[in-house]
Parts: structure tokens; sequence; C-alpha cells
């Protein structure tokens, strides 16, 4: 299962099929890595599973965030991108919000270039809202673009009302991501927020895809799911990333167990848009507005 692109007016699938929609006019991983496992320092196996999210399925996106363990998962991937390279791998960070003020916004974003060990970040993020000043988030993101430090800028967090507010900025409309707690359990985005983001072309990302260990057992037990998942012989967590992509949200997830990824990954034919219909009984159609959830 590798990881594919959401393109304008395109999604290609892992069998290499196309479904054609007006979805988004940028190009953008559907399927990242995330570092959690990091928090509290380098972890061998953590490490490799890094190292096979790339190798074994070609998964070039990896998402951190200074908050992080205090900067040690972000350690962790400029160890990772010492020793692979950084051409090759697209990296999303994230900023606090108490630290974007005239005195520690350019000082966060150099600490994380610091132990990044780059010099740019793909996608930097507003990681939640709170007090943040917007008008100066969005005008020194434009200036840490202009000078390559990072090459597009987002928010995490955000909700319907929170995205108008940002519209609202001198900036705003270049916003290129948003990325939000997403998920088969948790779908309030699907009333409001995806299609506001879609109407706006910006990217949906989703984080904690795969829940806790609770909620995909609860997933994997409706019994429509659960036949899907004994014809196909995938893991319940293939099909919650590929429901996620389905919806044209790109997925992040993390293991720090190598057969806990395999397994993840398994299926690699499995094509979850035959049962598009099915699906779609399995999860109606949200009919009201439900508040953003956040973890």
């Amino acid at each position: 299962m590798r990881g594919f692109f959401i393109q304008k007016s395109r999604i290609q699938t892992l069998t290499g099929k196309t479904d054609y929609n007006d979805f988004m006019a940028k190009e953008f991983y559907d399927l990242g890595f995330g570092t959690t496992q990091f928090w509290y320092g380098m972890h061998e196996e953590s490490f490799l599973c890094l190292e096979a999210a790339y190798r074994e399925y070609g998964i070039r996106m990896i998402d951190t965030a200074e908050m992080y363990g205090d900067g040690r998962c972000e350690e962790a991937v400029g160890a990772f991108l010492k020793k692979h390279g950084r051409d090759d791998f697209y990296i999303v960070d994230k900023i606090l919000p108490y630290n974007v003020t005239e005195k520690n916004i350019r000082k966060s974003l150099e600490n994380s270039l610091e132990r990044l060990r780059t010099d740019h970040i793909d996608l930097y993020l507003l990681h939640w809202r709170e007090n943040a000043g917007l008008d100066l988030f969005t005008e020194t993101m434009e200036e840490f673009r202009k000078e390559g430090k990072i090459l597009e800028w987002g928010v995490s967090n955000f909700d319907v009302s929170d995205m108008e507010d940002l519209m609202k900025c001198r900036y705003g409309n270049r916003c290129y991501a948003d990325q939000i707690f997403y998920n088969p359990d948790k779908r309030g985005a699907e009333y409001d927020l995806l299609p506001y983001l879609n109407e706006h072309d910006i990217h949906a990302m989703a984080y904690s895809s795969l829940d806790t260990r609770n909620v995909r057992r609860k997933i994997a037990a409706i019994p429509e799911v659960e036949e899907i998942l004994e014809k196909e012989n995938i893991s319940v967590e293939r099909f919650m990333l590929d429901y996620i992509r389905m919806n044209h949200v790109s997925a992040l997830f993390q293991t720090s167990s190598l057969k806990h990824l395999r397994d993840n990954m398994k299926g690699k034919d499995f094509d979850i848009t035959v049962y598009r219909e099915i699906i779609r009984e399995i999860f109606p159609k949200i009919d009201r507005k439900i508040p953003l959830e956040k973890r």
C-alpha cells in the first residue's frame, strides 16, 4: 500500500484506477507517518518503523511538532533525515499558539529547523488556535515562506468559524491545510468543515486516524465492516485509513511496532471504493453540526 497524491480533479487509487472529482487544486500526499512514539526520545523499533514506512510502503510525509516531547520527536526526525537525506521527504511541523508572538515566533521556527537538521519545513502549521494572533501568524508565515524557510503554512484543529476568522486576515486565503481529528468514528467534519475546506481549496489532514483500541474494536464489530475485513483479509486499521482517504483527507498514523505497521498496511490490492455504497449505509450522512473534536 503506497501513499498516493491527492491531485486536482483526480484521486489515484491503490489499484491504479482513477476516481474523477473536483476536489483539490494542489498535489498532496494522502498518507503520512506520525512521530509521537518518540515522545520520550529515540526508540530503536520506532525508528525502524519510520524506515519501513518509507522503504516498504513509500510513505514520504512525516508529521511532527515542537510540542511532541519538548522537541524530542523533531530530533528523531532530524536523525532520520540525516541518515536518509532530505530530498525524498515532506516534513509537516507545528508551532504552539503561545509561541505566536513577536518575540518567539521566529525563534520557535529556528529551533525546529535546528532539531530537524534541515533548512526548510514543507508545511508549517499552527497547532491549535487558542489565543494566537491570526494576523501576526499569517503575515509571519508569508515572511518565512518568502525566505524559503517554509514552503507552505496552515493550521490544525480549526473548525469552520476559526477558518472564517482566518480568511479575514490579509493572507488568510493562502492557508494550505487544516489538520483535524477525523476518522470513521469522528465524522462531524463531514457536515460542514470538509465541504468548507474543499470550497476554499485547502487540504484536509486527519491526525489520530486510528483513534483508540476501543474505537477500532467498535468499528471492526460492525457486521458490514467485519464482512469486508474478512473478505479482503485486511485489518480494521487499513479500513480506517482508506475510509479517510476515500473522503479525500490525508491520513496520518503512527506505530512503534513493525508487526502492527505491516498489519495496518496489509491488503495491496484492496480498493475501498468498491464498497462506497455499502460504506455510505454504514456511516450515513451527518445531518447536523457537531463541534470539531480535538486531542
